[in-house]
């Protein structure tokens, strides 16, 4: 996906200049109405009954005019057609998706899934039941059809989309027409109960700047001075972390997702496509570089989970990402480091908020947490 923003964007404005230049310099008509009392009066007549008329029809036109042109440089962001691999959709809702819309109170969840339908089933039945779901789209990204259970599924009160997108782990965060603002990021196989996605959404709608501010419930620690990380260091006291990964469970607004997919960060996420991994640091990078707020709900263990799901590899062998990918992380994580820098610890940059009854010394979020374990999935 490419992005010319700039470029597309001058030329709509320039067609902007040239209707305003041709309305600025239109030849005059030669006056109907000339000093003669009797054609004076018809004049008067005329414009009396006929020019609020006129004048309406006039602002009607303008108006059209300038919202087409409006659409037309929105829509110029970034180029996802019908005809494209990329951003194919199929909405399994009866009303083709039309209850979307940008609604401030509600989130979307994007899922990110490959070959786990069995989890997938799982988390759309589940999240079918959270009124702060307004809409789910799913990143799919296998070639093989989408299982017809959900494809032609018309029982959704909550409209399902799934995006078929090209097999590169950076196109989780490829930026298209969510319909709300806010949006949940997660990986399928993570669980999140409504409560757990409402107080996110509070969380969130509470922050002075939206734009600017991420919630999610697994902080990080990425090191100003390391090749590695720890995955539970955060976790623990004395809690030291700089982000949160989005991907496991985090709500960031719909912008964030242009960062991403910035024309200068490209080598960065060919590199990321080819390894198959850290898009998580990389995004964790993006947004401290963009200074968002990356805040770390610390709940209790009935708000969350971790589903069992597993991947057949063209083997015929099951395997985890973490096997086939893991490997590269360190690197990859020096990569981003030198070219953003090291990411803050500083405590405004990266609040920690406990909820609940959870203890401050008894972890914030400590993997794992299996979801045979919790009610609210047990009907799924």
């Amino acid at each position: 996906v490419r992005f010319n923003l700039e470029k597309n964007t001058i030329h709509l404005y320039n067609k902007i200049d040239d209707a305003q230049h041709h309305q600025h310099h239109v030849k005059p008509a030669r006056p109907v109405c000339r000093r003669s009392e009797v054609r004076l009066l018809l004049c008067a007549l005329f414009l009396a009954v006929l020019g609020p008329y006129v004048s309406l029809k006039l602002m009607n036109r303008t108006h059209d005019n300038t919202s087409s042109i409006r659409e037309e440089i929105i829509m110029s962001g970034f180029n996802i057609t019908a005809n494209s691999s990329v951003g194919i959709t199929h909405d399994t809702n009866e009303h083709g998706g039309k209850n979307i819309n940008n609604n401030t109170s509600k989130l979307t969840v994007l899922i990110s899934t490959y070959n786990q339908t069995g989890c997938l089933h799982r988390l759309v039945n589940h999240l079918q039941k959270c009124p702060v779901v307004d809409n789910i789209r799913i990143n799919w990204f296998q070639n093989f059809p989408i299982p017809q259970s959900l494809a032609n599924n018309t029982n959704f009160n909550t409209p399902v989309t799934f995006d078929t997108l090209p097999n590169n782990i950076s196109h989780r965060f490829l930026p298209r027409d969510f319909g709300t603002d806010a949006v949940f990021n997660m990986d399928v196989d993570m669980s999140y109960s409504c409560d757990a996605l409402q107080l996110a959404m509070d969380t969130w709608q509470m922050q002075t700047n939206q734009t600017h501010a991420a919630v999610g419930f697994f902080p990080r620690y990425l090191p100003p001075d390391k090749k590695y990380y720890k995955f539970d260091e955060s976790h623990y006291e004395p809690y030291n972390r700089n982000t949160v990964f989005i991907t496991k469970g985090g709500l960031i607004h719909k912008d964030r997702f242009n960062d991403f997919f910035n024309d200068s960060l490209k080598p960065l996420l060919d590199h990321v496509d080819e390894h198959i991994t850290a898009e998580d640091m990389l995004m964790s990078h993006i947004l401290a570089s963009n200074q968002v707020k990356t805040i770390t709900l610390c709940v209790p263990r009935s708000y969350w989970c971790n589903l069992i799901c597993s991947g057949r590899h063209e083997s015929g062998q099951y395997d985890t990402l973490q096997q086939r990918s893991g490997g590269h992380r360190g690197h990859l994580m020096v990569s981003f480091r030198d070219y953003f820098g090291n990411i803050s610890m500083e405590e405004r940059y990266n609040p920690m908020i406990w909820h609940g009854d959870v203890a401050y010394g008894s972890g914030c979020n400590t993997e794992f947490n299996f979801c045979r374990d919790h009610e609210w999935m047990r009907n799924t």
